[in-house]
């Protein structure tokens, strides 16, 4: 008879010979300190025995690179976090290393979960995007690890750990700035999910602009078009001249252009927008969208940069001090939507 092959041991089988739990496995792989020695000796015997990942984790027990970086972004379905990993990837191929891309969806728990199967696979380092700015039980983990991480597009200075983002809170105000220059006494600032930081960095910026010129700032979360009809059909109403929405992302422009066409409002003779980020055929619109454009490609490369520069430290025993985050400028383009004439 033909001898079935023996399936692939996962790490739930090395646990349950070694009498400890998967998190247990995890650390002992990970090379983390607070694991008694007498459950890594039968984790390692269990890996051992049941010959789990052998060629990775024989070479990693050496002390040799993997050759694998790690990224957590929270869509890989989004340009914005598609490019900076396309970005990331041309960097690591350069430097010979490959990149595992994994999203979390901005769920805390799924985030975690991709970190413990990063840290499986041994990966050198880390790009993360949290999911959540004050996660206590992230920080602690990333503080415990012992590969270098970089935050990218939202900041990890909790966890002591250096981040590349954009200038949120400056783009934001440039923009409100420019809106506020055609005259406009209405400005309305439409956003999704106040509760992450990049969003939050935006209103603040918008805020503080508004304020400046003694106008009270008009925050509108919009969850779809619906909302953005009910809330344009509410200030326009009132409204004896042209209003201006500040969308605080291109979602939050989709959801406002979908309900100035229901509503039958002309752009910018009705309702001026100007939206923070650049997309795909913004410029073809008609008429063409003014925007808050990111150094998307700059950020995934700076943050590469940053995580091989620390790679290499590790690897040589220096430690680092320096968790400030490197902020990016932002560039204004003035298109047509906010009220200024073509350029012929």
């Amino acid at each position: 008879m033909k001898k079935m092959p023996s399936p692939i041991p996962k790490l739930s089988d090395v646990a349950r010979l070694a009498g400890v739990g998967n998190a247990t496995v995890s650390r002992v792989l990970n090379g983390r300190m607070n694991v008694s020695q007498e459950k890594i000796l039968r984790v390692t015997q269990a890996i051992s025995t049941l010959s789990y990942s052998p060629n990775r984790f024989a070479r990693s027990l050496k002390g040799a690179a993997s050759g694998m970086i790690g990224m957590i972004v929270p869509s890989i379905s989004d340009l914005f976090f598609s490019r900076c990993a396309e970005a990331v990837e041309s960097v690591a191929r350069g430097k010979g290393s490959l990149l595992i891309v994994m999203a979390s969806h901005d769920d805390p728990l799924i985030e975690f979960e991709n970190l413990q199967q990063l840290l499986l696979h041994r990966i050198d380092g880390l790009i993360l995007s949290s999911a959540l700015m004050r996660n206590v039980k992230l920080h602690k983990e990333l503080r415990e690890l012992r590969v270098p991480v970089i935050g990218l597009d939202r900041p990890l200075h909790k966890a002591n750990i250096p981040s590349v983002m954009s200038e949120n809170l400056e783009g934001a105000k440039a923009a409100t700035e420019h809106l506020l220059s055609h005259g406009y006494r209405k400005v309305l600032c439409m956003h999704v999910k106040p509760e992450l930081y990049t969003i939050r960095e935006r209103l603040r910026g918008y805020t503080q602009a508004i304020k400046k010129v003694g106008l009270e700032p008009l925050l509108e979360i919009v969850q779809n078009s619906e909302d953005a009809e009910a809330c344009l059909a509410k200030h326009i109403g009132s409204a004896k001249s042209t209003i201006a929405v500040f969308a605080a992302n291109n979602l939050a422009a989709r959801y406002c252009l979908e309900a100035l066409r229901t509503l039958h409002l002309k752009i910018p003779s009705q309702v001026a927008i100007l939206c923070f980020d650049d997309f795909d055929l913004a410029d073809t619109l008609s008429p063409p969208m003014s925007v808050v454009q990111q150094p998307v490609d700059d950020l995934g490369r700076n943050a590469a940069e940053l995580l091989f520069l620390r790679m290499q430290h590790f690897a040589r025993g220096i430690p680092e001090t320096n968790s400030d985050p490197m902020r990016l400028p932002t560039r204004l383009i003035i298109r047509e939507s906010c009220g200024c004439r073509p350029c012929l």
